[in-house]
């Protein structure tokens, strides 16, 4: 009998130079420069905000 294996989506890469790192408890989103653009909890609203600005 196959087994299932676990799908794991490989992780977006952020683009345009924006760079997410994570903080304590947060995840930083970095603007080429290395400036701070915003703080989130989730790291899934880090990647939305680099896709966003991206975009």
């Amino acid at each position: 009998m196959p087994t299932k294996q676990k799908r794991q989506a490989p992780a977006p890469q952020p683009q345009h130079g924006y760079t997410i790192r994570k903080k304590d408890r947060n995840w930083m989103v970095l603007d080429p420069q290395g400036q701070l653009v915003c703080l989130t909890v989730y790291k899934r609203g880090a990647l939305e905000v680099v896709r966003r600005l991206a975009g």
